[in-house]
């Protein structure tokens, strides 16, 4: 997430009425869903879905491109991270280990060496050198970017919701026409395999607004780390980042996607 495309489906999209997404029938049991929609609709089945490999971090960028550095997870642990040339980075949540207002400052310190002082009150004014997305949208060289860091109930961590009308309402807050989508967690199908539990854990909810309504060119995620890695479905590209192995290991390379800079940028 090729460019004179995506815009003709934005426009096509905005000349109808906005989708609405249900709670899907499935939603409290995601493997269930998978195991469905596989069978009776081949949603996850090639060719309609495939992994993809990233593009090498000594790879040339083409002219007029963005390069975008994608990781996620890093929990703390952002030190042994070789970071590949880049135009924008992306961080997908769990940037800290527990959200102590120490780490988010060890995680601006890493961004620039030199952190401003700030009040700890809003740990959110900590970060100063990036912008912090929670349901909320930036352009950024002509790409729409919207973040939501919302998740289906995992222990007792943070932006914890019920599966279903809770997820789903996050989810109908992102507007029509974004060009880059950030989640904390996967949607069902795509990088959500839990091999320990042999479950898929993504959101069905989220699936079904990103493949029929929102369409983004890119959707960058982490949660699960065992699904690092890349997918496509012939319209978005999927990028699970997690830099974070399994046993909290940060052995996962930044992952980089090269997407036409838009035009009138």
């Amino acid at each position: 997430m090729a460019f004179a495309q995506s815009h003709i489906m934005a426009a096509r999209r905005h000349q109808h009425s906005r989708l609405i997404i249900e709670v899907d029938e499935y939603s409290s049991n995601p493997t269930q869903a998978f195991t469905f929609y596989n069978i009776n609709q081949g949603r996850f089945q090639p060719p309609h879905v495939q992994m993809v490999d990233p593009v090498p971090h000594d790879a040339p960028k083409p002219p007029g491109y963005t390069r975008f550095v994608c990781i996620s997870d890093t929990h703390s642990r952002t030190d042994p991270i070789q970071m590949p040339y880049g135009d924008v980075l992306i961080h997908a949540g769990d940037f800290t280990e527990l959200g102590l207002p120490s780490e988010v400052k060890k995680f601006n310190e890493w961004l620039v060496s030199k952190l401003k002082p700030e009040s700890y009150e809003n740990v959110q004014s900590l970060l100063t050198n990036c912008i912090y997305l929670q349901d909320s949208e930036v352009t950024v060289r002509g790409f729409r970017i919207y973040g939501s860091p919302w998740q289906p109930w995992f222990y007792g961590w943070g932006f914890n919701l019920p599966r279903g009308q809770a997820l789903l309402e996050k989810w109908n807050l992102i507007p029509d026409g974004i060009d880059i989508l950030i989640t904390h967690g996967p949607p069902l199908g795509f990088l959500d395999w839990v091999p320990k539990k042999m479950q898929r854990v993504g959101c069905v909810e989220l699936l079904n607004t990103v493949q029929r309504r929102i369409q983004p060119r890119l959707h960058v995620f982490g949660h699960i780390h065992e699904g690092y890695g890349v997918m496509a479905d012939g319209t978005t590209t999927y990028v699970n980042a997690s830099v974070c192995t399994v046993n909290y290991q940060p052995l996962n390379p930044p992952i980089v996607i090269d997407l036409p800079t838009p035009r009138n940028t």
